[in-house]
């Protein structure tokens, strides 16, 4: 496959995963000022964190499977034959996963002195399962059902929310509820969707490939427990150490930082797929450069940019109560381009199965993010938090920076990497000014630094529409 089409592959995937994720988040922003009014700051934290728990569980119960699944997808893309082997596999495992979970969880849970245990379960037993399912369509190729999936998770989450927490008035228990209820309903979309009983044959069951598949997958599980501790950790040690409403005036705060990383995390869906599909081609250095140096440019002026307008948004969005939560915000935002740049250079350990090497790099940033935590919340109070995120991921990129150099030469364009950290350095001094005047400047600065970092990706795009146009 040649360029020209590599990428147009990409920025199809990409595009519709884009499209889903849009409807959703925009949706998700709107609801925003009704959850911050409806919810005091103590139930908002008390839902992040069982979120949080159950997000902790759920790798360690799956040990990464779904992750193997979609690797593996990978290779047999077009092999119904394989498909069907590896499908059979890998879902038989899921249920035996979740019988386990739900027999450990009732002989355990009579001892924990935790409220809406139900939820957790629940949580984690309906992810396994739509984790799965989400990876086959992928594996399949069938983005846009991926996506739609994707989609109607988030949608009916919110549809359910407007339910529970306004007519029906159910506070807490409405969020649990949507959030289970929306699972359900996707699963029950991607069985319909994917046909997926068509791949299901028990005599398929191939034991060795389960092994080959777990090789792959368990590595994975202490990268995943490291991104848990580094994403997790700063509302756990908030929650202990400053309180649980200080946990919700954080999980606001974050909330700006999530889409911006949910959007990159759309964009990674078909960059990882890109990657490992065209690890071999000759011209891969050439290639990855090029791609790194462009969504570099899109990430980091859509970082600028939001930073930029969060003096004139965030009193509208975001309830008064929550206000302390604005200096916050940029901080994360910042991190979070690190996390971008970080995600970028892991694919390549994705395409080469290099899962350890992704496990020991996320390790070392769990535990330099946890020490920053624990030395600076009682010195600097909710503000350790977002800096200890901003530390581990700035050290985690420089860390895989430097050892994926040493196989493939994977860099972005120097003159784009030095005017971002000049007008990145102009919008942190704007933010923290209180000052309307360096407000628009800062604004006017970053777009016009968008303009110039996405200027051949404009070009591309004003020629597609023109030459779309004049067919």
């Amino acid at each position: 496959m040649d360029e020209t089409n590599r990428k147009k592959s990409m920025a199809r995937n990409a595009a519709i995963l884009t499209i889903g994720k849009i409807c959703t988040q925009g949706i998700s922003f709107l609801m925003l000022p009704l959850y911050t009014s409806v919810l005091d700051t103590t139930e908002y934290g008390v839902f992040d964190l069982l979120v949080t728990y159950a997000t902790l569980l759920l790798p360690l119960v799956n040990m990464q499977i779904d992750q193997g699944f979609f690797r593996y997808m990978l290779d047999v893309r077009n092999k119904q034959d394989e498909q069907k082997r590896l499908f059979t596999t890998v879902i038989s495992g899921t249920f035996a996963q979740a019988i386990f979970f739900l027999l450990l969880f009732c002989l355990i849970v009579p001892f924990l002195l935790l409220n809406h245990s139900w939820f957790l379960l629940l949580y984690v037993v309906t992810h396994l399962f739509t984790a799965v399912l989400l990876q086959f369509a992928r594996g399949l190729g069938e983005i846009r059902k991926y996506a739609f999936a994707s989609f109607l998770s988030a949608g009916f989450t919110v549809i359910f929310n407007l339910i529970t927490l306004v007519p029906l008035r159910m506070g807490l228990s409405g969020l649990f509820l949507s959030t289970i209820l929306a699972q359900v309903i996707t699963m029950v979309y991607l069985l319909i969707a994917t046909k997926s009983w068509k791949y299901f044959l028990i005599k398929k069951f191939d034991r060795s490939l389960f092994s080959k598949v777990c090789k792959y997958s368990f590595p994975l599980v202490p990268n995943n427990l490291a991104w848990w501790v580094v994403n997790s950790s700063d509302r756990l040690v908030i929650s202990h150490f400053i309180g649980v409403a200080a946990n919700g005036i954080f999980t606001v705060a974050s909330k700006f930082s999530n889409v911006f990383i949910t959007f990159y995390n759309v964009v990674n869906l078909s960059w990882t797929e890109t990657v490992s599909l065209h690890y071999d081609d000759e011209d891969r250095d050439e290639f990855l450069s090029e791609m790194m140096t462009t969504m570099f440019g899109l990430f980091s002026s859509a970082c600028f940019v939001v930073v930029a307008l969060m003096p004139f948004i965030y009193p509208l969005l975001v309830n008064v109560k929550y206000r302390d939560g604005y200096n916050q915000v940029l901080i994360l935002m910042y991190a979070m381009l690190f996390r971008v740049l970080v995600g970028m250079y892991s694919c390549i350990y994705i395409a080469t199965k290099q899962s350890k090497k992704v496990a020991i790099t996320s390790i070392s940033a769990a535990v330099i993010n946890l020490l920053c935590d624990l030395l600076l919340v009682n010195k600097i109070g909710l503000y350790a938090a977002s800096i200890s995120s901003l530390i581990a991921f700035s050290i985690m990129f420089i860390i895989r920076f430097f050892d994926v150099n040493r196989t493939v030469k994977m860099r972005i364009e120097r003159k784009i990497a030095c005017v971002s950290f000049l007008v990145g350095a102009i919008v942190l001094g704007a933010y923290y000014s209180n000052r309307f005047a360096l407000y628009l400047t800062s604004l006017f600065i970053s777009v016009a630094y968008a303009l110039f970092a996405n200027r051949s990706l404009i070009k591309s795009v004003w020629q597609m529409l023109r030459f779309g146009h004049a067919k």
